[in-house]
């Protein structure tokens, strides 16, 4: 094990150095402090260690009702499947490693309203009082992102507007992955997975973190398509989706 392993491994396991990062966090900008939290803490959870697996949690991929149901717990964050090889290439190498994705159309409106809503914690409020405060409505987003670079930059660049492909291949649109599920497909794909990791008796997948809304079509008219498929254009490459 290399001595930076070591040495994150180390504050993974340090109630002081966690207290630590939390305080600095405290101080930094808010896209600071979410990506140095994101780098500093290992990307292995426990069940991913114990099952020799690595679940790539790509937001509002329906994630925590997929692990919970693998191995009785939510998902631990969201981190790309490049960062879990960079922490540790030889289990990222051995693992078995999965992940799911989601109409690029649908898990727009979806992360959307999840965080005009306030998310799940202090993170999410946060983003949502920054980058949301005054934004009159789903079109208006949109729009801002189509003409205002720096908020565009900044926006795509939370981990629930990421691309998918970022979290699920290479640099060349390669999958880092050996499967990738389809939300659309999500009960045989989820038997699939169980099948591939052994596990005989499959728990059914439960709903967490839905968030109320219309069905995603009625969010998007023929300029609100265009804009976001301009945005996501790599994630309809890649997975085969179309808008």
């Amino acid at each position: 094990m290399s001595l930076l392993i070591q040495t994150r491994y180390r504050l993974k396991k340090s109630p002081l150095a966690k207290s630590l990062i939390l305080g600095i966090n405290d101080r930094l900008p808010l896209e600071v402090k979410d990506r140095l939290y994101r780098h500093l803490v290992d990307p292995y959870s426990e069940q991913e260690e114990n099952n020799d697996v690595v679940f790539v949690h790509v937001p509002k991929t329906a994630g925590n009702s997929i692990f919970q149901a693998l191995f009785g717990v939510p998902a631990h964050g969201h981190d790309p499947a490049e960062r879990y090889r960079r922490f540790d290439a030889e289990r990222f190498a051995r693992y078995y490693k999965f992940g799911f994705v989601r109409h690029p159309l649908d898990r727009l409106v979806s992360a959307y309203v999840y965080l005009e809503k306030g998310g799940i914690g202090r993170y999410d409020r946060a983003f949502r009082d920054k980058y949301l405060r005054g934004v009159s409505g789903f079109d208006d987003f949109l729009r801002r992102l189509a003409s205002r670079p720096r908020y565009r930059r900044r926006v795509m660049r939370w981990v629930h507007f990421r691309p998918q492909a970022e979290f699920l291949c290479d640099a060349q649109g390669q999958p880092l992955v050996d499967y990738v599920g389809r939300y659309e497909n999500i009960d045989a794909d989820y038997r699939r997975i169980a099948a591939d990791l052994r596990i005989s008796r499959v728990a059914p997948l439960a709903v967490v973190n839905a968030t109320a809304r219309r069905d995603y079509r009625d969010y998007y008219d023929s300029e609100l398509t265009a804009i976001a498929s301009r945005l996501y254009r790599r994630d309809f490459e890649i997975f085969g989706y179309t808008p």
